[in-house]
């Protein structure tokens, strides 16, 4: 298995691999398959440059991916949001889904910001369980924050610190 950042020549394998999410596990993601196939090929391929992407590859097939946001105004620029994370059905129980949660907090640690947060629908226990393991902490639930075919999700809302703070200190 080989990590490495995604580049944009990368764009139609992620699509792929996206679009196999969106039909396996579309609970765990914001975007339907429709709408993510509506991106033109073009922005897709830009978007890549515009955050971390990080994939994991065997015989150069993308297996997995882990996409990371850093905030955008100054005063969010020492936070990123995590997500999504997805490892194709045929490569999960091997460790990918660590390994790319591992490389994108190394990655954004080194980058200097402090804390990331993610959210994760609170029925998918292997992803809640994940993150747990990686140190994040549960910080709240948004109630109905998706609706998945006529199906109202609560989302966890998860946090980490990435400079050893303590976030919730005398909490």
């Amino acid at each position: 298995m080989t990590l490495r950042r995604l580049t944009q020549q990368d764009a139609p394998a992620l699509r792929a691999l996206w679009s196999e999410g969106l039909r396996q596990m579309p609970a765990a993601f914001l975007l339907t398959e429709e709408e993510l196939l509506a991106i033109p090929d073009e922005r897709f391929a830009a978007n890549i440059d515009g955050a971390l992407h990080i994939g994991t590859f065997s015989d150069d097939k993308l297996l997995g991916f882990v996409i990371a946001r850093r905030g955008g105004v100054a005063r969010l620029r020492h936070t990123a949001d995590i997500g999504p994370l997805y490892v194709s059905m045929t490569a999960q129980g091997r460790g990918l889904g660590r390994a790319l949660m591992q490389a994108a907090l190394d990655t954004l640690t080194g980058q200097g910001l402090k804390q990331v947060e993610l959210t994760v629908d609170e029925a998918n226990t292997a992803a809640v369980g994940l993150y747990k393991d990686l140190g994040f902490t549960s910080f709240g639930r948004r109630p109905r924050s998706v609706i998945v075919n006529g199906i109202d999700r609560t989302d966890l809302l998860m946090i980490r610190a990435l400079d050893g703070a303590e976030l919730f200190a005398g909490a």
